[in-house]
């Protein structure tokens, strides 16, 4: 599994926002409110996380077209205005695999996107002192099937869009 997370389920809904033109999104996939005010899955470093897609789904080209941003308009992904469903991201653990091993060290740092792939993110293995995550610990330290695989972080969102700051 290259990506995933954990959440209460019953606490957790982001209001639907229509997703961007040709967006494709993964189960877990961070996603982020572009400038266009459309739903987009976080590609890189700087983007604020509004949430996590619970679905795997490829919207139309034309899915924003004729659309006012935010308006949920189709349950239907292949019609215009469809919102992708999503969870917010607060009290989420997510984990995906990083561009670097891991260590112990790593963890209580701070780490951003480094790409996107259909939905899937790789995030940057360095270490740093702001990021749009907070690295929580290995995925190998939390899940038995996972032993040994210290490219797998488990992070906790550190810049959520809903929130007007910027880390110094």
């Amino acid at each position: 599994m290259a990506q995933g997370f954990a959440y209460l389920e019953n606490e957790c809904s982001a209001f639907p926002i229509v997703a961007a033109d040709s967006e494709v999104f993964a189960y877990g996939s961070p996603v982020t409110i572009n400038a266009s005010g459309f739903l987009a899955v976080a590609s890189s470093s700087g983007e604020k996380i509004y949430g996590y897609c619970v679905e795997d789904v490829t919207v139309i080209a034309t899915n924003d077209s004729g659309s006012t941003a935010g308006v949920f308009q189709t349950q239907d992904n292949t019609a215009v205005g469809y919102a992708p469903n999503c969870i917010q991201p607060t009290g989420v653990y997510f984990w995906a695999d990083g561009d670097a091993a891991l260590a112990q060290t790593d963890i209580g740092a701070y780490v951003d996107v480094a790409s996107e792939s259909a939905g899937v993110v790789t995030l940057d293995g360095t270490a740093g002192t702001s990021g749009q995550f907070f690295k929580v610990g290995l995925l190998s330290s939390i899940n038995p099937l996972a032993e040994g695989d210290t490219d797998k972080a488990v992070v906790t969102v550190a810049e959520p869009q809903y929130l007007g700051f910027t880390q110094d």
